[in-house]
């Protein structure tokens, strides 16, 4: 999974990338790290919010995704 989240503070949103398994965090990080592939994320990004900067793609395991969200929902 590949997450894009930025501070609510900020105004800024978030957005995730689901269509991708990968093993292991090591997997997904070394996907994420080929600049051809980052490069490829942010551009996908930029379609979906195209006044945000994208400033790093990350990524995030569901179960922690899904516990960061639970606690912006209780804010």
């Amino acid at each position: 999974m590949f997450v894009m989240m930025l501070s609510p503070n900020s105004g800024r949103e978030y957005y995730t990338i689901t269509n991708y398994a990968f093993e292991s965090n090591a997997e997904c990080v070394a996907f994420v790290g080929e600049p051809i592939t980052n490069a490829a994320l942010k551009d996908h990004i930029k379609t979906v919010y195209p006044i945000t900067p994208v400033e790093n793609v990350y990524c995030v395991r569901q179960d922690v995704l899904n516990k960061v969200m639970e606690e912006l929902e209780k804010k």
